[in-house]
C-alpha cells in the first residue's frame, strides 16, 4: 500500500466514549488551509455531541502533518507515505471509526456554525437518507452550481451543455448535471457534492464507500449512484450554506473546476455504460463545447467582460472532449 499511520491515538475502531460523528478532512500541501477548516468544524459540532476528527493526509511537503500535532492535538492523524488519492483516504478514516454519521469536509470548505445539526436533521427525519449535502457558495458568497445535479447520461449532459437548465430554470433546473437555479427548499437530486456531505454510516456499511479505483473527482457521483440504487435517498439540503472555494485542495486557484474533472466524468461514464456509449458522449460534448467557444469567441471580439477567460476555458474542455478515454 505504500502508507504509514500516525496518530494522536491508535487508528482502530476503539475508543473510550463513543462518538455521535465522525468528520474526515483529507489534505495535500493545504496547510494553510487546515486551520480555518477545522475551526469550522469544531464550531459547528453541536454541543454535547463527541466529534472524532480525523485528518488524512496524502504525503504533503507543506509541513502539515506537523502543524496539525502542533497545533490540533485534539485531532487524530493519518499520515500517508504516498498520495493515495481522495477516495482511499477517506475509506481510510470511515475505517477506523464506528460513529453512526460520517461527515466529510474538504480543505477548500467551511461550515455554517450551525451546518453540523441542519444536515442531521434530515437523516433524522427519515431513515432512508443515506447522504445530505449543503447549499454552497464561492467565498465571495455567490451561489455555486456544482453542488449538486442529476447522474451523467445523455440527457442531463444536454440539458447542462446546451444550458437549458440556466436559459429556463424553472422547466430544466433539476434536470441537468448540475443545478440550474438556486432553490431555497431542500430535495432529492441524484448526487450531491462531497466538499460537504454527511453519511449515514448504516447506508455506507450497505453499500461501500468510495471507490478506490477512483483518485479524485466523480467520487461523489459514483457514491452517490450506488446510494439510489440501494434505495437511500439523497438530499441536497438548500435550508443551510457551506462555503467552498472549490479547486483548492487540488490547485491554488479557486473558482474554476480542474479539466480532470472532465477526464473523470468520462471515465466514469465509459466504465458504467460502455465505450460506445462514451464516444456518443464525447460527441455530445464536442458539439457543446464547440458551439460556446464559438459563442464566447465572438463575445470576446467585442470585448464582452471575461468571455476571453471563459473562452480559454471553454477551449479547454473542447480538446479534452477529443481526447481517448483510458478507462
Amino acid at each position: 500500500m505504500g502508507e504509514s499511520v500516525a496518530a494522536s491515538r491508535a487508528g482502530d475502531r476503539t475508543h473510550d466514549r463513543p462518538s455521535h460523528l465522525a468528520t474526515v478532512v483529507v489534505n495535500w500541501n493545504t496547510v494553510d488551509l487546515l486551520d480555518d477548516c477545522l475551526a469550522s468544524i469544531e464550531a459547528a459540532t453541536p454541543t454535547g455531541w463527541r466529534n472524532d476528527v480525523v485528518v488524512v493526509d496524502n504525503a504533503s511537503s507543506d509541513g502539515s502533518v506537523e502543524h496539525l500535532r502542533a497545533r490540533w492535538p485534539g485531532v487524530r492523524v493519518i499520515a500517508n507515505a504516498d498520495n493515495v488519492g481522495f477516495c482511499r483516504a477517506n475509506n481510510q478514516a470511515i475505517e477506523t471509526t464506528d460513529a453512526p454519521l460520517l461527515l466529510l469536509v474538504n480543505t477548500d470548505a467551511r461550515l455554517a456554525p450551525d451546518g453540523i445539526a441542519a444536515l442531521a436533521r434530515h437523516l433524522e427525519a427519515d431513515d432512508r437518507v443515506g447522504v445530505a449535502g449543503p447549499r454552497l457558495v464561492y467565498g465571495d458568497g455567490s451561489w455555486q452550481r456544482w453542488t449538486a445535479g442529476r447522474l451523467p447520461r445523455l440527457s442531463s449532459m444536454a440539458t447542462y451543455l446546451c444550458g437549458l437548465d440556466r436559459v429556463a430554470p424553472t422547466r430544466f433546473g433539476r434536470s441537468g448535471l448540475y443545478l440550474g437555479d438556486d432553490v431555497g427548499e431542500a430535495f432529492r437530486p441524484e448526487w450531491v457534492s462531497s466538499a460537504v456531505m454527511l453519511l449515514r454510516r448504516d447506508a455506507i456499511d450497505e453499500v461501500g464507500a468510495f471507490d478506490d479505483a477512483i483518485f479524485v473527482y466523480m467520487d461523489d457521483v459514483d457514491l452517490c449512484q450506488r446510494l439510489g440504487a440501494g434505495g437511500w435517498h439523497v438530499v441536497y439540503a438548500a435550508d443551510t450554506t457551506a462555503t467552498h472555494f472549490m479547486g483548492a485542495s487540488t490547485k491554488k486557484v479557486t473558482g474554476r473546476a480542474s479539466p480532470e474533472a472532465l477526464r473523470s466524468l468520462n471515465r466514469w461514464y465509459v466504465r458504467h455504460h460502455g465505450r460506445a456509449a462514451g464516444h456518443r458522449l464525447r460527441a455530445l460534448e464536442a458539439v457543446g463545447f464547440g458551439t460556446r467557444a464559438g459563442v464566447l469567441a465572438a463575445a470576446s471580439l467585442v470585448g464582452r467582460p471575461g468571455a476571453r477567460a471563459r473562452l480559454s476555458a471553454t477551449t479547454t474542455h473542447l480538446r479534452l472532449a477529443l481526447e481517448g478515454i483510458d478507462a
